[in-house]
């Protein structure tokens, strides 16, 4: 069955085809239409890195089941849902590995072990969540399916079930291929931004010639230039975009993983420096020192270990903004576009701090366990706001635990 329609007609999609694909974002038009003529009309599009995209295809229109349900779980990197149907001998089922959904939809009882046994052999972190007579246990069960205690980080067995209420989420509503891609801006030819700069050279030449015809043949003398008010507000604005920060923080944790024998535990960025504290896995120190030279860290000797220095290439500065928005409008713009795939009180508003022309505040967003690709989410979302990164710290655990602090600019 492509889709799960609900008791109140809303419809869950499985998609036909999921893939990442590895493409800077204005190449991917004509891989989009070629899948989208394959697959299915209706497609989801997510970013996963810096040139890496998460897209998923179907013929029919909704939203996607097993993401929705890996969003209500809070995403965590491995997890398992398996609920009974009603009055029938099938399962509602997600499986997620390594935060990608790996299977989901609805399968026959007897299939749903074959479906997992593979994964009971390997090294996992299952956050398990059943409800009903499903064929998993918790512990050895004549008939069902259990996992290694090792392999399961949580099992819950729930009290209610969870499909005919389970929320949908907009960022995983399939929508169609030619609407993606105006949203997106790929292969969208720039009109505005032509219009822009025909308008800006109309103006410049318009400003030369009038000076020209104008000028007055006696010497004036120049008053000095009054202080710019906003020169404060600009200089502040005057950094790298903090969602292309916080992407490359987020990319230069997945190449810390690479370390041979040694894992990061705690990561602190500001200002285009990262610090890491790592451990050891029982490896010689020489692997350590081959993988930052290769890398390009510096290795920090501290009493109780050793920590890791990197600063990132970060692109150019962002251009100054043309005009101040109002504090709170900024605030609630950046609340109400997280609130889209993480609901409730996230984005946390520190007092309102008054200079010459503009007033800013610090925000914190905490992050519990959370997956690259929720971080990579929340970066898009910061996207054309006034807002600077300030600091990022980060635990690496079972996900990525800590707190993004931004500091948001109006008046």
């Amino acid at each position: 069955m492509a889709y799960l329609t609900r008791e109140d007609g809303e419809r869950f999609v499985i998609p036909s085809y999921r893939d990442v694909i590895s493409k800077r974002k204005a190449q991917l038009k004509d891989d989009l239409l070629e899948l989208s003529s394959r697959y299915g009309e209706f497609i989801t599009f997510h970013r996963r890195g810096m040139a890496q995209f998460e897209i998923a295809f179907s013929r029919d229109a909704g939203y996607l089941f097993g993401e929705c349900v890996w969003h209500y779980f809070k995403r965590p990197a491995d997890l398992i849902y398996c609920e009974i149907i009603p009055e029938t001998t099938e399962a509602y089922f997600v499986l997620v590995k390594d935060g990608s959904v790996y299977l989901d939809g609805s399968f026959p009882l007897e299939n749903i072990a074959e479906e997992v046994l593979v994964f009971t052999t390997q090294q996992n972190n299952f956050e398990i969540f059943v409800y009903g007579d499903v064929p998993l246990s918790e512990h050895p069960q004549e008939g069902k399916l259990s996992f290694d205690p090792q392999s399961v980080k949580s099992f819950t067995v729930l009290t209610e079930p969870l499909f005919q209420h389970l929320p949908v989420v907009k960022a995983y509503q399939l929508q169609l291929v030619d609407v993606v891609l105006r949203q997106q801006g790929i292969g969208v030819f720039p009109v505005k931004y032509i219009l822009a700069v025909v308008v800006a050279l109309g103006l410049v030449w318009m400003g030369f010639t009038y000076l020209n015809l104008h000028k007055m043949r006696m010497p004036v003398a120049e008053m000095p230039r009054p202080p710019n008010p906003f020169m404060e507000f600009n200089n502040t604005l005057m950094t790298v975009a903090p969602d292309v920060e916080l992407e490359l923080v987020v990319l230069t944790v997945d190449l810390l993983t690479t370390m041979p024998g040694w894992i990061p535990t705690d990561i602190t960025y500001s200002g285009g420096k990262v610090t890491v504290n790592v451990k050891s896995l029982g490896t010689n120190v020489e692997y350590l020192y081959d993988w930052a030279d290769h890398n390009n860290a510096s290795i920090v000797i501290m009493p109780g270990g050793f920590s890791l220095t990197m600063v990132l290439p970060l692109p150019a500065k962002r251009g100054l903004p043309d005009k101040i928005y109002p504090l709170d409008r900024v605030i609630m713009s950046l609340i109400d576009r997280i609130a889209v795939f993480m609901p409730g009180n996230v984005v946390k508003v520190g007092a309102f701090k008054t200079k010459r022309v503009f007033k800013e505040s610090d925000l914190h967003i905490d992050l519990v366990e959370a997956s690259p690709d929720l971080v990579f989410m929340i970066a898009e979302q910061l996207k054309d706001l006034p807002l600077v990164l300030t600091n990022l710290t980060l635990k690496i655990n079972h996900g990525l635990t800590g707190t993004i602090v931004l500091q948001a600019l109006g008046n």
